[in-house]
């Protein structure tokens, strides 16, 4: 392939990534210090790039494997890197000069791949993917996708994928009623996330159950595996009948219930953000515990996860001064969950998957009669970075 007059293959073969960075923004100035280089693009965006920064991240073979495309430059080993010249050429390939003590190293970066790696540009990539918070409005807009279209196209895919990003939950129909099919609609994704419960689990009233999902009651709204010290991301739940009277699924998005806890009562909030429970699942097979809060944030105090399953709470292990603070904490949360305008009910038909975040929508269904019909749902999870992972793969293919 003649990578000159293949921009994607260029950017590819430049920058060892097989991510084809491009932009249709063009360099227009480059200034220097012997620590920072400054871009002007036609736009007016300055972006602004440490020289250490840079150093460490030049895509030559002397610095990058060949074929891995993995950094191989360790600039422990190197002396602070220092810029002696920078220049724009008529390819808008930025050529950076290094010292470092005496030696010269010279670094080509595109202008796709400096672009996008201006914060302005990865607060707007954040900014795309930010959750769309709902309640019980979105009833009617729930992103619904073919199967076959999931299964045999891109767009298809990219739809369902967008949808669990964005809105946290999508719905496929014609999904063939065979055991395991939902297993094929995971892996067109990525590697299963198995449980304690394997790869799979089928959802049915039992005589004998293990879990409060293998009855005919109620389920409160929760998440599952809150007992794992990481719970699984994504959860898949495919409907092979449901001929009974009752067993209405609903659903609820939890970002939007704790953003609005956050309003309503910040104290309740700060104590399920900061003080972790203990949550245990146990059999004859198995006895997992994890503990952690409720509500799960980053360093920068974002709400990463939510953690609210009843049946797997364990006994609340807080200092006592903080005992009855942390059952009114909850009562608070759980009487939101109950509130009609936040939940989103549904009744899965036969041949419809339901797929949902598991760390942002909680789930539970309505009590059922099981001698009035039969209800069988399968379930299995997958991880965010599938997800991910699958949509970046499918960029590359669009370019």
């Amino acid at each position: 392939m003649d990578i000159g007059v293949n921009p994607a293959a260029r950017s590819r073969a430049l920058m060892a990534d097989l991510a084809a960075l491009d932009t249709p923004r063009v360099m227009v100035g480059v200034q220097q210090s012997t620590d920072h280089i400054a871009i002007r693009w036609d736009d007016d965006l300055v972006s602004g790039f440490r020289a250490l920064w840079l150093r460490d991240n030049c895509p030559c073979s002397r610095c990058r494997h060949p074929r891995a495309l993995e950094r191989t430059f360790m600039f422990i080993d190197h002396p602070p890197a220092r810029i002696r010249a920078a220049a724009i050429d008529s390819q808008q390939l930025l050529t950076v000069e290094f010292t470092e003590g005496g030696e010269l190293h010279v670094s080509q970066f595109t202008s796709g791949w400096l672009r996008a790696h201006d914060r302005s540009e990865i607060r707007a990539h954040e900014a795309r993917w930010r959750p769309r918070l709902w309640g019980a409005d979105l009833a009617a807009q729930v992103t619904t996708l073919a199967y076959e279209d999931y299964m045999g196209t891109d767009s298809g895919v990219r739809g369902w994928i967008e949808a669990v990003k964005l809105d946290g939950i999508a719905l496929l129909r014609g999904v063939p009623q065979v055991s395991g099919q939902l297993l094929k609609v995971a892996r067109r994704i990525g590697p299963v996330r198995a449980s304690n419960f394997g790869d799979y689990y089928d959802v049915v009233s039992m005589p004998a159950p293990n879990a409060s999902a293998y009855t005919a009651m109620a389920l409160e709204l929760h998440t599952d595996l809150a007992n794992w010290r990481v719970p699984p991301d994504i959860q898949l739940l495919s409907c092979l009948k449901n001929s009974v009277s009752g067993g209405e699924s609903v659903f609820a998005d939890g970002f939007k219930v704790a953003a609005d806890l956050r309003e309503l009562d910040p104290k309740a909030y700060d104590l399920l953000s900061t003080q972790p429970i203990e949550y245990r699942f146990h059999d004859e097979t198995s006895d997992i515990r994890a503990v952690a809060p409720v509500l799960e944030v980053d360093a920068q105090g974002r709400l990463m996860r939510i953690r609210f399953n009843n049946w797997l709470r364990g006994a609340m292990n807080v200092p006592d001064a903080l005992i009855e603070p942390m059952y009114r904490a909850l009562r608070v949360l759980w009487q939101l969950l109950r509130e009609p305008k936040y939940r989103l009910n549904m009744r899965l038909a036969a041949g419809e998957l339901i797929a949902y975040d598991n760390n942002r929508v909680l789930h539970g269904r309505s009590t059922f009669d099981a001698s009035s019909g039969e209800r069988h749902l399968q379930g299995c999870y997958l991880n965010q970075e599938d997800l991910d992972s699958t949509l970046r793969l499918l960029d590359r293919k669009t370019g």
